[in-house]
């Protein structure tokens, strides 16, 4: 009788345990809801460490096709898009974050994705219920730290299954310890107990130490599998292309998905009182190393499955996000696509500046941009160049309207010495434009590209002579080239090629103030001389370089 009062009331303990925890998991995927819903249109603001930065260029560097034009490392770095893609990015797990990266780093030519990327965009803004119920199916996925879920594919598809042998005689071992206790003799038992689970629990953390890093990946599968069960059960009749793709994916991977609680459950270990009891099953019983044994033989040769499944949910992922972005904006618009030559951008701004000074520019051909120092030649260029990529992969623009064609994005802005190979500025600096050129050569795709200060690393005669044949064959292949420069005799050398346009200032009691606003032409004022003087240069070095100057000018030569 004793016995059966113990049973009752460690099967009402646990029951209690039970019901707590379904209670407590129901208030917080409720709170969860509510965040989720309230925080929308607000800017996520996460720091990320430089490894994990480096892994979110993973999934778009392993499923990039061979020939796909892209935004290389150089106009990525030029226009500081790590934090463009920051600011759109409010993602809740990683396959959404890695394909966000991804269509940044791959803006399309193709109208009918851009038009469908902003259909979804356009729903689950309008959808408050829908998006943040699939919302909260992404933040049960979570994300992968430091390494990229691509890499864990890649790792795991390469190492074989191991034997459930020792597992299976480590658990025998302790049944047979058990029963030993109860049948034979409970002391010599009880020790046996002891050792074969300390046994079982040494091999265990031994073996899970060396695949701990594989499990992510499973989990991450596992995880991805019943997010899509959720977003599908969910019936939304807009979804209905992808809910055909995820239950596709569904079923292939099902047979992993089955016992998977064995493994783990949801995100990892949570610390609730259910999945703190699981971790001591398996300590005892490897259950989870058996289970991962079982996966790997059902997961070979699923590389490419697994890659377009996280394609398929990171989609969906990310056009939230981007819908999330368009609430950030002061304004924006849709850019429209067209098969002539020109570019009407109307009330550009920078998304990195927080007063920023709206642009508009109308041409058909190449650009010339001069001016004086921190004018804002340099601002305007990159506000271009970002609107274009912005235009053909998130199909939203800062500016009021953006009516040009299709482009591949390149620039050769921010360069420096190569320190670890050895190579000066100048060498840097013609590598870069000689694969603007070479893509321009190619053919594939119009190059729309972006070179701040022309040949800089170099003597004045040759720069300006090699730039105005550089400048002149961007010009004959077709490049929609934006070029900025202090050599005002490119604006003549090259007036048959490139509109100019200038930005200027006005020196006003000592200080020079600077309108930011694009302008027609050439530029026709100086300040470089001025700012030495503003910063306090000695008014002799002033006056002289004022007058070497202006002799320069009148006569073309410089005189000692």
């Amino acid at each position: 009788m004793d016995y059966l009062k113990i049973i009752l009331i460690i099967i009402a303990a646990v029951a209690a345990i039970v019901i707590i925890a379904l209670i407590i998991a129901k208030s917080s995927e409720k709170n969860e809801y509510l965040q989720l819903k309230v925080n929308y249109g607000r800017l996520k603001k996460y720091e990320f460490t430089y490894e994990e930065y480096e892994s979110i260029s993973h999934f778009f560097k392993n499923t990039l096709k061979d020939g796909e034009p892209y935004i290389d490392d150089i106009t990525w770095n030029d226009l500081d898009m790590d934090k463009i893609f920051m600011m759109i990015n409010s993602t809740n797990s990683s396959v959404g974050r890695d394909y966000l990266y991804k269509i940044l780093r791959v803006p399309v030519t193709n109208e009918e994705e851009l038009k469908e990327r902003d259909r979804l965009v356009e729903y689950f803004d309008s959808h408050s219920n829908e998006r943040t119920l699939i919302m909260q199916c992404f933040t049960k996925i979570g994300f992968t730290r430091k390494i990229s879920i691509t890499d864990h594919v890649d790792r795991l598809l390469q190492i074989k299954p191991s034997s459930n042998f020792n597992h299976f005689v480590n658990l025998l071992c302790i049944i047979a310890a058990v029963f030993f206790t109860v049948f034979v003799d409970a002391t010599i038992g009880i020790l046996l107990i002891l050792v074969t689970v300390g046994i079982s629990i040494v091999s265990y953390y031994k073996t899970k130490a060396r695949i701990d890093s594989f499990f992510v990946c499973i989990r991450h599968i596992v995880s991805m599998v019943n997010a899509s069960r959720r977003i599908t059960s969910l019936n939304i009749a807009e979804l209905e292309p992808y809910n055909t793709e995820l239950k596709k994916y569904i079923t292939k991977f099902s047979r992993i998905t089955r016992n998977s609680w064995l493994l783990v459950s949801g995100k990892g270990t949570s610390g609730n009182i259910s999945e703190i009891l699981m971790e001591y099953v398996r300590m005892f019983t490897h259950v989870d190393l058996i289970r991962f044994n079982n996966m790997l033989r059902q997961l070979d040769n699923s590389k490419e499955e697994i890659y377009d499944f996280m394609g398929v949910l990171g989609k969906i992922e990310a056009m939230i996000s981007i819908a999330n972005f368009r609430h950030l904006l002061p304004y924006y618009t849709k850019p429209e696509f067209v098969k002539s030559s020109k570019m009407e951008i109307k009330d550009l701004y920078h998304l990195s500046i927080k007063e920023p000074v709206a642009n508009s520019i109308y041409t058909d051909g190449p650009v010339l941009l001069t001016g004086s120092n921190a004018s804002g030649k340099s601002t305007f260029l990159k506000s271009v160049a970002i609107n274009a990529i912005l235009a053909q992969s998130v199909y939203t623009c800062p500016c009021e309207l953006y009516r040009a064609g299709f482009y591949q994005v390149m620039s050769s802005m921010a360069l420096s010495d190569d320190l670890d190979s050895g190579e000066s500025y100048y060498i840097v600096e013609i590598k870069s434009l000689k694969r603007i050129v070479d893509a321009a050569a190619a053919g594939n795709v119009r190059v729309l590209c972006f070179i701040d200060e022309v040949l800089r690393g170099t003597n004045t005669v040759e720069r300006i002579a090699a730039s105005t044949e550089i400048l002149k064959n961007l010009a004959e292949n077709n490049v929609m080239c934006f070029a900025a420069t202090h050599d005002i005799e490119l604006t003549d050398l090259l007036s048959a090629h490139y509109d100019n346009y200038h930005f200027s200032e006005e020196v006003t009691d000592g200080n020079v103030i600077f309108s930011y606003i694009i302008q027609k032409g050439k530029a026709t004022s100086r300040n470089a001389i001025k700012l030495l003087e503003i910063i306090g240069y000695d008014k002799n070095i002033i006056n002289k370089a004022e007058q070497r100057a202006e002799r320069f000018i009148e006569t073309g030569v410089w005189r000692n």
